[in-house]
């Protein structure tokens, strides 16, 4: 039993690093995402109460008042001053009704003016900081952000938006289309690398280089064939045909895209469909030729079927693929 237990730990033990890589960068931002989704998360505000400012600077500007040329009154200040008003002017975001309470009852007006008048303030800090200096109490609502729960707000606003169908159409035609084409022209290089004939290393290299190239890179290199004085274009000009705007264009984008997408992908599937096509056992192969099988019947009938696991596994991962494409757009 102990021995047991003991080959479990060392088991767990060396599976860790991918456990804990998989709940880091996968299972935790999975389930954050799933809570956002049901508040009023804005990313942007996320460092909000980071954000660095000089007081003084800031309370001249806002209480429209040079103190190297003139001194008013601390009463006159305060008549002038509103903390809530002051926060959402300077740093221009919207504070909860808990913030305005919070700052209307428990903000030390007096002081900071006081320190305004003695130039204590002309130094930078933190928006958070300063709320701790001058809060008597509820600093803990102005350290971090914090999204609010809103139900079903966000779902309600992308049913209506028309974007989000736009884009769910777009990425459907994508997925639709690509993942096909990719898979048949990667099974048909596969085959074309299975072949014992000379310089089949250079092809398949040839053929798996695209998948492993940068995608920035790619991007560039296809952004500057699909501009109007680009390569293409000017190989249809010799054949009188006018410059097309490919990405400028609604009807040519989306299928440059594509283009693109299956010439980087293919050479990756191929690998897969070209290792299955090696480990199907040579003495079926010779059987069928003994039975007669020759050509397109071997390969429909044998061959195919016995490709099945790769096909699933690379249909699954192009469909994935292409529904997350994101670098290439």
């Amino acid at each position: 039993m102990r021995r047991r237990v003991r080959e479990a730990l060392v088991g767990y033990l060396f599976s860790a690093p991918i456990i804990i890589a998989i709940l880091a960068f996968t299972i935790v931002p999975v389930f954050q995402a799933l809570y956002y989704s049901f508040t009023d998360y804005d990313a942007l505000l996320q460092q909000k109460y980071n954000y660095i400012f000089n007081p003084e600077f800031s309370l001249q500007d806002y209480l429209v008042v040079l103190l190297d040329e003139e001194k008013p009154s601390l009463q006159e200040l305060l008549e002038r001053f509103d903390p809530v008003d002051f926060v959402e002017y300077t740093f221009g975001f919207e504070l909860d009704d808990k913030q305005k309470e919070i700052l209307k009852n428990y903000f030390l007006s007096e002081k900071l003016l006081k320190d305004f008048l003695d130039r204590k303030l002309n130094k930078d800090m933190r928006l958070k900081d300063f709320m701790a200096r001058y809060l008597k109490a509820g600093k803990k609502y102005f350290t971090r952000y914090r999204p609010h729960i809103i139900g079903f707000e966000n779902f309600k606003k992308l049913v209506k938006d028309r974007y989000f169908w736009i884009a769910l159409k777009n990425s459907a035609v994508f997925s639709l289309v690509v993942t096909p084409i990719q898979t048949f022209l990667a099974l048909i290089l596969a085959i074309a690398a299975n072949q014992k004939i000379r310089g089949v290393k250079f092809f398949k290299t040839t053929f798996f280089i695209p998948s492993i190239t940068s995608s920035a890179a790619i991007s560039m290199i296809f952004l500057l064939l699909y501009t109007k004085p680009g390569l293409i274009n000017r190989l249809l000009g010799v054949f009188g045909i006018p410059p097309v705007d490919w990405l400028g264009n609604t009807k040519t984008a989306l299928p440059a895209i594509m283009a693109m997408n299956i010439w980087t992908t293919a050479g990756y599937f191929m690998v897969t469909f070209l290792a299955g096509l090696q480990n199907i056992p040579s003495s079926i192969i010779e059987a069928s030729e003994i039975d007669g099988a020759k050509g397109w019947t071997r390969f429909w009938k044998i061959i195919l079927p016995l490709l099945k696991p790769q096909i699933i596994f690379v249909v699954t991962l192009g469909i994935i693929g292409t529904l997350q494409v994101f670098d290439q757009i």
